[in-house]
């Protein structure tokens, strides 16, 4: 019996499809709320995707922090069998490594090979792994999820080092295949001296099908001498990584005339203040913070804005960036972000991670004309629902599955070194 497990849905190798799967893979992750930002979308959408295809199954195991937001959070992991245990610091990752004992001993049960795809580092899943005696005879993929970038390997740089000896190196060098979502995170795992086989796969999105029905109608005449309001937005969790004191900085610099600046997100609540206290001591009274928002909502606010900015220190991926430009927003992001396209392209402005390159940026997008502005929004959004649709990125990761199981070749998706 496993104690403390909140949220379970028993795995039914029968379930949902007409014949019984080659093969279980079992997704583990510390944390399984929205508070943990990206991974809350990235990884249950990854878990819809590849279940939605019938070719195997998956279960996914992990840990909640805030009881309160429980209930409306597992709903983003229904499309799967889901293993729940509430975070309780280092007992967390025992209860894990229980759960996945249990998943391990059900497929084997039934005939069916277990696959592992550890999602994260650093925390309780890594270490359940590392604490799962029979781990190394199941092939293991192992999606680092942004947390061996540079900048994140600076913060809680002892910690990470004391893991990284104990524990994490080893799980990384046996992983049958590591998993990033950009080529930019690609070359740090081989920077690092990773030299197994990397599988590029990139985040997926969602996006409403009616999103056009979302921007709210404009006004069909302008009075002479006047211009309409524009909005620029930032969406993202509120964390000192995402380099909002900068973005301020930069803004005060520039004031465009009818512009706004609003900022969406939640999360620490001590750099939300530090935020609110800038906004307040620079006087910017253009500037507003409007909260987290989720489902249509964010979407009608992304839809509603002229530009996106995200000036972030480091991403491996950035899913607001591919949102907004599934938006029909032009972007501004930094080369902490593996987002090159948008200077390639033309369809945004990738700089420097600091307050001048920004400024300059944000002086740039803000004095552009309207249609010039939209013009560059439409292709971010071609862009976007062409590379970013969670079926195609269900069958790249499914394929890379086959490849590591043996019942299928190696893909055009994975790298060698």
């Amino acid at each position: 019996m496993i104690p403390d497990v909140v949220s379970v849905e028993a795995w039914d190798p029968g379930h949902g499809i007409h014949r019984i799967p080659e093969w279980l893979a079992i997704f583990i992750t510390t944390s399984l709320s929205r508070s943990s930002g990206g991974p809350f979308q990235s990884v249950s959408g990854l878990s819809r995707a590849v279940a939605g295809l019938d070719r195997g199954r998956v279960m996914v195991i992990g840990g909640y922090a805030d009881q309160s937001l429980w209930t409306e959070d597992q709903s983003q992991w229904s499309a799967t069998p889901l293993v729940a245990v509430p975070y309780r610091g280092l007992r967390t990752a025992f209860r894990l490594r229980e759960c996945l004992q249990t998943g391990i001993h059900d497929a084997h049960k039934t005939g069916v090979t277990p696959l592992i795809h550890l999602h994260g580092m650093w925390d309780a899943a890594s270490l359940s792994l590392a604490l799962l005696p029979q781990s190394r005879a199941i092939p293991l993929v192992v999606s680092p999820r942004g947390m061996l970038e540079p900048w994140a390997l600076q913060q809680k740089r002892l910690k990470k080092a004391a893991a990284m000896h104990l524990w994490q190196r080893s799980l990384l060098t046996r992983a049958s295949l590591l998993h990033a979502t950009s080529h930019l995170e690609c070359e740090g795992l081989r920077a690092l001296g990773f030299r197994g086989p990397v599988a590029i796969v990139p985040n997926g999105i969602d996006v409403p099908p009616d999103i056009d029905s979302l921007r709210d109608a404009k006004p069909a005449h302008t009075p002479i001498g006047s211009s309409p309001q524009r909005r620029c937005v930032f969406l993202s969790r509120l964390h000192p990584k995402k380099g909002l004191p900068m973005l301020l900085a930069a803004w005060k610099r520039i004031r465009p005339q009818r512009w706004t600046l609003e900022i969406a997100g939640s999360g620490d609540p001590r750099h939300e203040a530090e935020v609110r206290d800038i906004i307040r001591r620079l006087q910017l009274h253009e500037v507003s913070l409007v909260g987290d928002l989720r489902g249509v909502h964010k979407w009608r606010f992304l839809a509603n804005a002229d530009l996106f900015v995200l000036p972030t220190f480091s991403e491996n991926f950035g899913i607001a960036i591919a949102e907004a430009m599934a938006a029909g927003i032009p972007v501004i992001t930094t080369r902490g972000t593996p987002w090159q396209v948008l200077r390639d392209e033309q369809i945004g402005w990738w700089i420097d991670a600091d307050e001048n390159a920004l400024a300059t940026a944000l002086r740039e997008a803000t004095s552009e004309p309207v249609a010039t502005l939209h013009d560059r929004g439409r292709r971010a959004r071609r862009y976007a629902l062409k590379t970013f649709a969670w079926q195609s990125i269900g069958q790249q990761m499914l394929a890379c599955y086959e490849w590591v199981l043996g019942i299928g070749p190696a893909t055009p998706d994975i790298e060698f070194a």
